[in-house]
């Protein structure tokens, strides 16, 4: 018990820092920004769109898309990254979708995010977060992780398809509990994304939820058409690091066909400053020049 609740505090802190984050995100508007209604939980999403260098209306180019969690503090990061490794060429060129929550408060983006990227409900679990967050009670309710992967499939997918100039390789990141909804992505919908990427994931919810989850569609599924990335900072410990080790073994053991693993441990990194390392690592696993 003492090591879980060692965990969450380090995780609390994590959310902290992106709460901050997200406040100094709010002040600069993206030009390709967009609020998008939810057809399955009734809440509204802002989409921050980067576009590649030479993107144009007027010709017939296509482009993959990269769609990425926790916009408020990811948008920013992902697309400066991006035009660094654009200046070698050493990623495809590829549409950056950033999604978060059209929250005002902080309080609000945190409660949202929890919801959405957990894939059960777990009351007891709520509870222990609002006190530590000093969030009002009731304010946080887990296990919106279905919903909100409808939402991402119908909606807001969907209105980029429709709006933007996609091909239909799509590719999404997420880190922490973002990670989590990921994994779940790839299990509960493998072939709605080419490319996964998984980093520091929180696999430890609800005592390893996802292992038993991945067990059950090993049972009647044999292929995975999918590139996946796992990452963890290597001072995040054993409870964020082994449920995500096992989580890869259990894939690998189950030599799904079409399934391309790669995983990264950083040395010297923490849950909170492996992230830009991540951010780099997963574009150019996912859509460097000689990705699949």
């Amino acid at each position: 018990m003492k090591r879980i609740s060692l965990m969450i505090s380090r995780i609390i802190f994590c959310a902290s820092a992106f709460l901050s984050t997200a406040n100094s995100y709010a002040q600069s508007k993206s030009p390709n920004e967009h609020i998008i209604k939810s057809s399955f939980n009734n809440k509204a999403y802002q989409l921050n769109v980067s576009l590649p260098k030479n993107y144009s209306t007027l010709d017939t180019l296509h482009y993959p898309v990269l769609y990425v969690l926790d916009g408020k503090f990811s948008y920013q990061s992902f697309n400066s990254i991006r035009q660094v490794l654009d200046l070698a060429r050493e990623i495809k060129d590829v549409i950056i979708v950033a999604i978060d929550d059209n929250c005002e408060t902080d309080a609000d983006w945190f409660a949202s995010r929890y919801y959405d990227f957990t894939p059960s409900s777990l009351p007891q679990a709520d509870t222990q977060w609002s006190k530590m967050m000093n969030i009002p009670e009731g304010k946080l309710k887990s296990g919106g992780a279905e919903l909100f992967l409808n939402t991402l499939q119908k909606d807001l997918m969907s209105f980029i398809d429709k709006n933007y100039k996609t091909t239909s390789i799509q590719g999404i990141s997420g880190h922490s509990l973002g990670g989590l909804f990921v994994g779940y992505c790839l299990i509960k919908k493998p072939e709605l994304f080419r490319s996964y990427g998984i980093n520091s994931p929180s696999f430890w919810w609800n005592n390893n939820e996802m292992a038993a989850i991945e067990n059950t569609f090993a049972k009647q599924n044999i292929s995975i058409s999918a590139n996946v990335f796992f990452s963890a900072g290597a001072l995040e410990g054993d409870m964020m690091i082994t449920p995500m080790i096992a989580f890869m073994n259990a894939l690998k053991s189950h030599h799904y066909k079409g399934l391309q693993i790669t995983s990264q441990i950083f040395e010297g990194e923490t849950h909170v400053s492996v992230v830009a390392a991540c951010s780099s690592r997963t574009l150019k696993v996912l859509f460097g020049v000689n990705a699949k």
